[in-house]
């Protein structure tokens, strides 16, 4: 493999000497090990050789890997998420959590100052919150399969929107013509808060891995259907109608 290279993969991360799985793109697997999201969509994992979202140690083992190869590649907690620093660990006064309105118990995980922690412990006045990483201080394994390599440009767009909005791209048209690539918006999606983000960072890894095209995003407005009001009754037509059951008691009255 190269850098740059789209390619297709099944993956399980775990971490720890005892190696418990916290992510993989297999949905048996994740069920089995109780960390299935509904949300996420499986068996349709992609990685960017040599992205620099990806581990140094995975990158080094993409490039020696070609497809069909199976590969478990070790990350030190040091390269990973690093290692737990005391100095994370924060004292928080209670009225503090109370200001925003949260009412801590030991192990909920919070936000604090735009910060991201996991309540240690509660006490009379004051709450400990750990804002080391949850996986800090422990090793990485990552084990993955190479399905195959992405080489349509169309189906590298589809991958790139598959990484940053996570509905997922399989209502967007994505067409190819010469070095133009456009790409046509559901309509459900153009107001959508996470598109607005994950459009930007669509467009910026086109530019990133595939230079040489332009990419457009198209959303399409079509003109609203004008409803035909329903048809009111002519009024002699109502009149009758009304006359008529006024005339219903008078028959019955006669045949009584």
């Amino acid at each position: 493999m190269e850098n740059g290279d789209f390619v297709k993969i099944t993956f399980e991360m775990r971490i720890g000497t005892d190696k418990q799985l916290v992510a993989t793109n297999n949905e048996e697997l994740a069920k089995a090990n109780d960390i299935y999201d509904p949300d996420q969509k499986y068996n349709e994992g992609v990685l960017i050789v040599g992205s620099e979202d990806i581990f140094k140690e995975i990158n080094e083992s993409l490039l020696k890997a070609n497809p069909g190869d199976e590969n478990e590649v070790e990350i030190k907690a040091e390269n990973a998420y690093g290692v737990r620093d005391p100095k994370n660990i924060k004292v928080h006064t209670y009225a503090e959590f109370q200001r925003n309105k949260i009412d801590p118990v030991p192990g909920q995980e919070v936000r604090i100052n735009n910060r991201r922690g996991k309540v240690l412990s509660v006490s009379p006045g004051r709450v400990v919150v750990d804002y080391n990483h949850p996986w800090s201080g422990k090793d990485v394994f990552y084990k993955y399969k190479i399905l195959s390599k992405i080489d349509s440009v169309p189906e590298k767009i589809k991958a790139l929107i598959d990484q940053n909005f996570t509905p997922g791209s399989d209502k967007f048209d994505v067409k190819e013509t010469g070095n133009e690539i456009t790409v046509e918006v559901p309509e459900e999606f153009r107001f959508n808060v996470e598109w607005f983000d994950a459009k930007y960072r669509v467009v910026e890894n086109t530019r990133k891995y595939l230079k040489e095209y332009t990419i457009s995003m198209v959303e399409k407005y079509e003109p609203k259907s004008e409803e035909v009001p329903a048809e009111t009754p002519k009024a002699d037509q109502s009149m009758k109608e009304e006359e008529g059951s006024k005339e219903e008691p008078k028959e019955a009255a006669n045949e009584a």
